[in-house]
């Protein structure tokens, strides 16, 4: 999320000062920026808001751009009737001009594929497994499980993946290791990964197993590509740092593939995060299908979910900022809308400190929460 201030009235504490000036005197309107200093606004300002006169304040304006939110946002910020808004259009903007331009499938994504069934099907060669999964694919595509010689070093990630979703695990014991059959130590040692003998298995262990795991996840299509999500859960569960790697590679592909956000409390775990690109990916599937059936843009839209993203310019007077961020800088407010209010106060308040000085959330002004028993605990609620 990004916010900038495109414009604003010139010299607004000056102007609401002013403004409030004519109200107590009798001063002509033509000369009541005469002799006004900074000073004089401010001490003026001050003297204002204590008295709750804000009428003054809608003289001044902010006009934002505003970057990276979600259209579920846009519903709940249009509901502030006291601004304007201009917004990004999905009818004559498609985020995904690129996969609908393309008249097949994606040739690298079937070669990962295809590269992940080979160490996949290799792993039930070497250790005569009778692991059925994939073996629909595996059959239809006449993957015979090749040397890891055999493969284009541009897949060889996804490769490894296959090999370590065949026959690796995760280690039984405290550290941080992933472990293979004996059998594979040949085809192992050739992907170049320090490993080391125990017994009658591999291991890859502690430093060596972060860069393996980096090494075939990095730049997963996690809606695309095959891999065993119960293990890779389970190696966030195990390294906190892999987690926190697994999560960032996440949102990246939320923001680069599907165009979307991703709310606060889903972008903390893996497997929520997994389970909302699932649905994300149906809704671009089935998008990218209609507007090839030649269903307008306008109407294809509709599959699209709220948390596709938008850019919107915005336009309010001093008054309704302070209303809105009243309202929205408040702990119970959403986090998206939360966050941009936030953002958005910080910005006017680099530009106006005295003006804004007493705005955001109303707990923060009176010692309380104005809301009772909705409170979030931060402060007593109201008497």
């Amino acid at each position: 999320m990004k916010v900038t201030i495109l414009s604003h009235t010139p010299e607004p504490e000056k102007v609401v000062a002013a403004a409030a000036r004519l109200c107590y005197s009798k001063i002509s309107a033509t000369r009541l920026m005469d002799n006004f200093s900074s000073e004089k606004a401010a001490s003026f300002i001050k003297k204002l808001m204590n008295m709750g006169h804000m009428s003054p304040t809608e003289h001044v304006s902010f006009t934002f751009a505003i970057d990276g939110v979600s259209r579920t946002l846009l519903a709940q910020i249009t509901r502030h009737r006291i601004g304007s808004y201009s917004v990004q259009s999905l009818r004559y903007n498609n985020p995904f001009d690129k996969e609908i331009s393309q008249q097949n499938d994606n040739e690298e994504l079937t070669a990962n594929n295809m590269s992940y069934l080979e160490g996949f099907s290799l792993c039930n060669n070497l250790l005569v497994n009778n692991n059925s999964t994939h073996q629909s694919q595996i059959e239809k595509y006449h993957i015979k499980g090749r040397l890891p010689e055999n493969i284009a070093k541009l897949h060889k990630p996804s490769y490894v993946r296959g090999i370590f979703d065949g026959a690796g695990k995760l280690s039984d014991n405290p550290e941080f290791a992933v472990v293979f059959p004996l059998e594979l130590e040949s085809v192992l040692t050739a992907t170049h990964f320090n490993i080391t003998q125990r017994d009658d298995e591999i291991l890859i262990k502690s430093e060596d197993t972060l860069n393996f795991t980096r090494y075939i996840y990095d730049d997963l299509d996690f809606a695309g590509y095959f891999y065993d999500e119960d293990k890779l859960l389970a190696l966030c569960d195990k390294s906190h740092k892999l987690k926190e790697d697994i999560v960032l590679m996440l949102q990246d592909s939320v923001n680069a593939e599907y165009y979307a956000m991703i709310p606060e409390s889903i972008s903390r775990e893996p497997k929520a995060i997994l389970t909302y690109i699932k649905g994300l990916a149906a809704c671009k599937r089935c998008y990218i299908d209609l507007v090839k059936m030649g269903i307008d843009q306008e109407d294809a839209r509709y599959i699209l979910p709220h948390g596709t993203q938008t850019r919107i310019v915005m336009t309010m007077n001093v008054r309704s900022l302070y209303n809105f961020f009243n309202l929205r800088c408040c702990q119970r407010a959403q986090t998206e809308i939360r966050q941009l209010a936030n953002l958005m106060l910080a910005e006017v308040k680099e530009l106006a400190p005295s003006l804004f000085e007493n705005a955001g959330a109303p707990c923060e002004e009176l010692g309380y929460c104005p809301e009772g028993e909705f409170g979030c605990g931060k402060y007593p609620a109201s008497k």
